[in-house]
């Protein structure tokens, strides 16, 4: 059974072994599908297609917000086709929120919104207030709509370490994030996203709740492995960085990035992608070189 695509990524997040390392990634842009199938415009039928022929198990449908100087309403927004891919497509469906962090600064800018928690305490507080509303009730109409897992996208960290303090993060966000968490009451796993190094607050991250966390840069000194067995009930998703992709086309390299991905797959609980999502330029024949090398099951790769 778990053949089927998306019950072998369910199988990754509940740490089970899987028949096969499940496949996914973030995003990918239209501009990609649009130049690989030389057409322009991209829609479900175009995306599907792309989709088909690259082999992923999973797909992130990201929502149309409406363009605001404020965190908008929830019957404001729409999450384009979800229905045709969770009804016509064998793939499990991820929903890609944007957090309180990507709202503040959307809205009120980078500085000034780092400068808010100080400045002004109670608008930092209503603002993540305002985020938190949109993503608990957008949460419950998607999970009743089919889609099958939630990722919230929070880019809180930069190479060296977060970006905001920890004192902020543990006061304002983190009690907001484990209420966003539970209005999935269990009927979907929700991940939580965010580039560079935030292995600090991974216990936290815990605590509210997630299942699995996006986005590991080893550049950046998040190392996939040492998370995973520091944290065996954590679901890793999203290890390979350009560079892999763009050496993995070596015989040598991609041996040496195949023995990783399969050590790190033993420990279960593991989805393969990048880091950083699928846009115009990036290497896709270096990926499907991996994700060719690592299709066979567990038992083969070792």
């Amino acid at each position: 059974m778990q053949n089927y695509p998306g019950r072998r990524v369910k199988a990754a997040i509940s740490n089970q072994l899987p028949d096969r390392i499940p496949k996914g990634e973030l995003c990918i842009e239209d501009d990609l599908v649009g130049q690989c199938l030389n057409c322009n415009q991209v829609g479900f039928e175009e995306r599907a297609a792309f989709i088909e022929e690259l082999g992923p198990d999973l797909v992130t449908l990201a929502p149309d917000y409406p363009v605001s100087s404020t965190v908008p309403e929830t019957l404001d927004t729409a999450l384009p086709d979800l229905e045709k891919w969770a009804l016509k497509t064998p793939l499990f469906t991820f929903a890609l929120l944007d957090g309180a962090f990507g709202w503040g600064t959307r809205t009120r800018g980078y500085t000034d919104f780092l400068m808010l928690s100080r400045s002004s305490p109670l608008s930092f507080q209503e603002l993540i207030d305002r985020v938190e509303k949109l993503n608990r009730e957008f949460i419950i109409r998607l999970i009743d709509r089919g889609v099958d897992g939630i990722i919230i996208a929070d880019d809180i960290a930069y190479q060296c370490g977060l970006i905001i303090n920890p004192h902020t993060l543990r006061e304002f966000f983190f009690p907001s994030l484990a209420r966003q968490v539970k209005a999935a009451s269990g009927k979907a796993p929700v991940f939580f996203h965010s580039d560079g190094n935030y292995s600090e607050i991974i216990p936290e991250l815990i605590d509210c709740g997630f299942q699995g966390l996006q986005c590991f840069e080893r550049q950046a000194g998040m190392d996939p492995l040492k998370l995973k067995v520091q944290h065996p009930e954590l679901c890793v998703w999203g290890t390979l960085e350009v560079e892999d992709l763009q050496r993995a086309k070596g015989a040598d390299y991609l041996d040496k990035l195949a023995s990783e991905i399969n050590a790190l797959s033993s420990h279960k609980g593991f989805i393969l992608g990048t880091t950083c999502g699928l846009f115009k330029g990036i290497d896709l024949d270096g990926l499907t070189a991996i994700y060719n090398r690592v299709s066979g099951s567990p038992e083969e790769l070792s």
